[in-house]
């Protein structure tokens, strides 16, 4: 129901009292009440009667549901900056997530692969110590071979894990025996295998080159990349072949080691080795394990402190030129097996004689350079008996007369000079020769009658 209409009333004028109606209500209105009609109608001078106000009240129908969370998600249109605002804190959530997860996975990845290794060196690795107090393990002697040694895997693992990032840790001196006791046709069905235990044997052959050399020598041989890594054919001095195997070996001082190690035997595919010293080092002798080296085709040794050759070039079938120069420690004994002589700069027993009794010689020496060598006495006469020399070189000793009748017909350089002992004019035996092309006889006592074709006196 509505409330029956009432008029605004002012506190001033008393509760519900209008000032027009103020007698009616009362007898004789006192003095407080003119006192405030009189006030009232001060305060509303001018002003029109207040209209009589009726409050209304409509009917209010219920209110709908709110549905605040719907009303607040569609609050932001697509285009809105709020919208925009919280697009961009999802897609900053969704980066933070989504690089939180990347990292963690590679770390799990990480950890998964540093467990591995682990696992790995602990299973195929084992302890240097025992093992370099225990007697490798027998390797089998069957026709084909492809089970290794206990010792031998740890070996590989090493060589094949360790070796390249850091080559001087890698333990030679263990493994080199262990490792050349494995057989030549070993097979596990991986190639990769025995290439790397070649490789190994091979790297630890010259590892000890490197390891025998004095501070200055080591200095030298690393400015040529020597055990800065595994690939010891890119190190200076040193050829390979196809199958990877060292076929040539140049050592020139300062990088030359103290004495040539026993380990050197290893190299079984050497071709080719020349060693330039500095009459001091290298030192001692030939190891004896320089048998093992049945391809070599040329030996140089230059100005070495090596003492006599041992009698081991019986063995080397393929050897054809042997170089010893000046030095000053070696002897003046020779081998005789070798089809080549080059001997400069260091004293010798006249090996003339000696060489031309050997048959094999006789038919395959094609060079002879003896030059320098403190030779005395003379040319023997059997000289001539050396079938396939081209050439003959005897410079600078103490030969005297007189020269053989002939000389071989197969020469094409000789040379004699600087040996004052010769004389007279027995030259017909080499002036006529058909194939000759250099021939040196100055500084020495000989003399051609009408001339000697190139000959030079």
């Amino acid at each position: 129901m509505r409330s029956p209409a009432t008029k605004h009333t002012d506190l001033e004028a008393g509760p519900r009292t209008s000032p027009y109606s103020a007698s009616t209500n009362t007898g004789n209105p006192t003095l407080r009440d003119r006192f405030t009609k009189l006030w009232f109608d001060v305060r509303t001078f001018g002003r029109d009667p207040e209209p009589e106000l009726v409050p209304i009240q409509p009917a209010l129908p219920p209110w709908a549901p709110l549905h605040v969370e719907k009303r607040a998600a569609q609050a932001c249109c697509m285009d809105c900056p709020c919208r925009m605002e919280q697009e961009k804190q999802k897609k900053k959530k969704r980066k933070g997530s989504l690089r939180d997860k990347i990292l963690i996975h590679v770390l799990i990845w990480i950890i998964l692969y540093l467990l591995g290794d682990s696992i790995f060196l602990n299973i195929r690795v084992v302890n240097l110590a025992s093992s370099t107090t225990s007697t490798p393990s027998p390797v089998p002697t069957n026709s084909t071979t492809n089970v290794l040694s206990a010792d031998a895997q740890s070996c590989l693992s090493q060589y094949n894990v360790n070796a390249p990032s850091n080559p001087s840790s890698y333990p030679c001196s263990s493994c080199l025996p262990v490792l050349q006791a494995v057989p030549s046709n070993f097979s596990d069905g991986n190639a990769q295998d025995a290439q790397q235990i070649q490789n190994a044997v091979q790297f630890c052959s010259l590892r000890s080159i490197f390891d025998t050399a004095d501070s200055d020598g080591q200095t030298s041989l690393k400015s040529g990349n020597w055990v800065n890594d595994v690939k010891f054919c890119a190190w200076t001095g040193i050829s390979c072949d196809g199958s990877g195997r060292v076929s040539s070996l140049t050592l020139t001082f300062p990088g030359v080691p103290a004495a040539i190690p026993n380990q050197i035997g290893a190299l079984t595919a050497l071709q080719t080795l020349q060693v330039v010293g500095n009459s001091a080092v290298p030192a001692g002798s030939l190891p004896s394990s320089f048998t093992s080296l049945t391809s070599l085709a040329s030996l140089h040794l230059e100005s070495t402190a090596m003492t006599a050759l041992p009698d081991i070039f019986s063995t080397f079938n393929q050897l054809v030129t042997l170089e010893l120069i000046k030095n000053g420690q070696m002897g003046n004994a020779l081998p005789n097996s070798v089809t080549s002589f080059v001997v400069n700069g260091q004293a010798l027993n006249n090996p003339l004689s000696a060489l031309s009794t050997s048959n094999s010689l006789k038919s395959s020496m094609k060079l002879i350079d003896l030059s320098a060598s403190s030779l005395s006495g003379i040319v023997p006469t059997t000289i001539s008996s050396f079938t396939s020399l081209v050439e003959l070189h005897l410079d600078n000793n103490n030969l005297s007369g007189p020269l053989p009748p002939a000389f071989p017909s197969t020469l094409a350089s000789f040379s004699m000079s600087n040996n004052t002992g010769l004389g007279g004019s027995n030259t017909a035996s080499f002036c006529s020769l058909p194939t000759l092309q250099s021939c040196n006889m100055q500084n020495t006592g000989l003399n051609a009658t009408g001339g000697c074709g190139v000959c030079t006196f």
